[in-house]
């Protein structure tokens, strides 16, 4: 009976063992987000389309965009369906934190706090310079960085605008804002003395906006460029989307959709 018993110990010991490994390649295909898109087919997008003219929303509240653009390439490039789920900019970066999305495409800076809790694919676009939006009537008495000092400045939330105003305007208010329309209006009604933007998009809205301009003094800023925000320790879409980049890139697409971008968000406004 001894024997017996043991016998059939080992039998069950043999079977524990075999289905332990045979569910070892499930544990895996779960855990490759790459193979998961795959296998779905679909690649889940998060951004903010309050950002011309990387991400705006045109007449039929679609997104659309140079980032836009780029995440449509991405998933064509990957074989499977784009999913846009559009939401707040501090919601995008909750969503690729905890794993709700496979990407982010929202004019994104690769900041070294923000690599703590996400990684970042390589850079896609140079953001240029950080400036400050506001009023034309207000050019001759807001020259310089000093100049805000006693005054109000907003930013995006959970933006490097907004880290910049908190550091390089000591003197200054921070308003948070959520939405940069917001923010525009704000300035026109006087509710705040300008709004920091990137160049890129602050050329937009000086151009759509003739009673707008960009203040000439600059903040103090060396470009890291803009990349996609992908959840943290996921190397095989990690290197999937940069061999997407880097055919961007070698390709001048991204120009191409930026170029396209600003021409729509200008006829947008007229």
């Amino acid at each position: 009976m001894k024997h017996s018993a043991q016998k059939r110990l080992c039998v069950l010991t043999a079977l524990l063992m075999a289905l332990m490994m045979a569910a070892l390649p499930i544990q895996a295909a779960e855990v490759n987000r790459l193979g998961k898109i795959k296998s779905e087919g679909k690649i889940i997008m998060v951004t903010s389309p309050d950002y011309a003219p990387y991400e705006f929303l045109d007449q039929q509240g679609n997104p659309v965009g140079a980032d836009i653009s780029l995440g449509h390439y991405i998933a064509e490039q990957l074989g499977v369906e784009l999913v846009i789920d559009p939401m707040d900019f501090d919601t995008v970066l909750a969503a690729v934190v905890t794993g709700k999305a496979d990407m982010a495409l929202a004019g994104m800076v690769p900041k070294d706090e923000r690599k703590e809790t996400m990684d970042f694919t390589d850079v896609y676009y140079n953001d240029g310079d950080q400036c400050i939006v506001i009023l034309k009537d207000n050019a001759g008495t807001l020259k310089a960085l000093t100049d805000f000092a006693g005054k109000t400045v907003a930013a995006q939330n959970g933006t490097l605008q907004q880290q910049l105003v908190t550091e390089q305007l000591p003197g200054a208010a921070m308003e948070p804002i959520v939405k940069i329309p917001d923010a525009i209006m704000m300035v026109m009604s006087g509710k705040v003395a300008g709004v920091a933007l990137a160049s890129v998009v602050a050329d937009q809205y000086v151009a759509n906006y003739p009673d707008l301009v960009i203040c000439e003094s600059r903040f103090d800023y060396t470009s890291l460029g803009v990349a996609i925000g992908v959840p943290k320790d996921n190397p095989e879409l990690l290197a999937a989307l940069n061999d997407i980049v880097k055919d961007v890139v070698d390709n001048g697409l991204y120009f191409q959709w930026m170029e396209e971008a600003v021409e729509l968000s200008n006829s947008l406004s007229q």
